[in-house]
């Protein structure tokens, strides 16, 4: 009982010290998420090869699903491609994991699955009665990184975008360059594949739109963020056993425009690298591109260069933190919700 009136006293304190209209909750049941996902009713979160179900309403776990293994209602994680990723958008909860995609209904009970005809197809979802994906290929000797149209068994059926792999044999690996950012709104594919600010907006078809273009100042990398991100390749578990294979690490003069990037809301949160590691710029825009207005976004930091997860849902932003204590027993994961306008 003491232990826990100590952590609602911590999250009190830190509540205070927050702006007036964040709100913060205790998340016991998280371990270390690494990705949070939001619909009208559900928080869901990917842990491993776990998937959190949380009510939205008062963000009480409602159900855990998901184990490691190969067989029906399991997943494996390749570190190396990502973290588990799902798909809320439709009635189902779509589970992208290495080598197979997985269906459940809203309320985690298992439905199907399907194997991929190549494990080298990543970040699949629903568009449409097609989907999207990233696929690894070969072009001109030189490794390739492209957004494909799959139809409902998984193969090709239209390159939408391509940019070079990060990662090319003999000449090391890019960082902080051409970063994968994409988000499916109202049937509708909007890419930011590009080092400026562009977003291609295509249709179900897989047919281009329009383009949004903005001119910001983009910020140029410093030795410190360098020696930052080496250190992190060397020592994250993704990469530290493959550190010497990545070598030599290559970085560009200028930091990309977008860090990320959400769809929700009939808005466009494009969320830039200005202030990085303290306050994000938000550049909030309307489904055609229009500028609505820019605002700063408090970030919480995992480690110097990667914020804890985080996602923006129409208008409500949410992240998470983990608090330290000097009683391990007292540290949590604490929720931390406020109105972006």
């Amino acid at each position: 009982m003491i232990k826990k009136i100590m952590v609602f006293l911590v999250i009190t304190m830190l509540a205070a010290l927050l702006p007036a209209q964040t709100k913060t909750f205790p998340m016991p049941d998280l371990k270390k998420p690494e990705l949070i996902f939001i619909d009208k009713t559900q928080m869901y979160f990917t842990e491993g090869v776990f998937i959190y179900i949380y009510s939205l309403k008062d963000f009480k776990l409602i159900k855990k699903i998901g184990q490691r293994g190969e067989g029906p209602q399991e997943f494996i994680v390749n570190p190396q491609f990502g973290p588990l990723l799902i798909d809320i958008q439709t009635e189902d909860i779509f589970v992208d994991s290495f080598g197979k995609v997985s269906w459940f209904s809203k309320d985690g009970t298992f439905k199907k699955e399907q194997k991929l005809p190549s494990p080298l197809t990543f970040f699949l979802q629903p568009f449409g009665k097609n989907f999207v994906g990233i696929g690894l290929d070969q072009e001109n000797q030189k490794a390739m990184r492209k957004l494909y149209l799959y139809d409902d068994k998984f193969s090709k059926v239209k390159e939408i975008h391509k940019v070079e792999h990060n990662f090319q044999q003999g000449k090391g690996f890019t960082v902080l360059e051409y970063l994968p950012l994409s988000a499916i709104y109202d049937n509708k594919l909007f890419v930011a594949w590009e080092n400026d600010f562009i977003i291609d907006v295509v249709d179900i078809d897989a047919n281009k739109l329009y383009t949004i273009k903005h001119d910001i100042e983009r910020k140029p990398v410093t030795e410190e963020t360098k020696k930052q991100i080496i250190e992190f390749l060397k020592t994250n578990s993704a990469t530290k056993d493959i550190f010497e294979i990545l070598k030599p690490i290559n970085f560009p003069s200028l930091l990309p425009a977008l860090q990320n990037l959400f769809v929700t809301g009939d808005k466009i949160y494009a969320i830039t690298f200005k202030d990085f590691g303290k306050q994000n710029e938000v550049l909030i825009l309307d489904l055609k591109g229009k500028l609505l207005n820019k605002v700063l976004l408090s970030v919480f930091m995992d480690t110097p260069i990667t914020p804890y997860p985080y996602t923006i849902h129409e208008g409500i932003y949410y992240q998470t933190e983990y608090k330290t204590a000097d009683d391990p027993d007292d540290e949590t994961w604490i929720l931390h919700v406020s109105e972006i306008k």
